[in-house]
């Protein structure tokens, strides 16, 4: 995972965009529409909406963050003989 390229111009737009997107998934009008009477593996729709939504964030919050990771370079050795021969 050393040589990543440099984030893209896309990546900080992303980073803008998935709160307001998880703002708007959660909010009443959306969440409401899976309120409804129906149950998978004995636990209701609405439930297991808001927790695919909620997982779905955090992965994509995960992955847009590797993205804008800053390159750090790795700091060199310093050389332990180098200084011996100087002195």
């Amino acid at each position: 995972m050393k040589n990543r390229p440099p984030h893209s111009s896309k990546a900080p737009d992303a980073a803008v965009v998935l709160p307001l997107l998880g703002v708007f998934l959660l909010m009443p009008p959306i969440i409401t529409l899976f309120a409804v009477g129906i149950d998978i593996a004995g636990m209701p729709l609405i439930v297991i909406y808001v927790f695919g939504v909620w997982a779905a964030l955090i992965a994509c919050a995960a992955l847009l963050a590797r993205r804008l990771d800053p390159l750090q370079p790795e700091p060199e050795p310093p050389e332990i003989g180098a200084e011996r021969e100087r002195g």
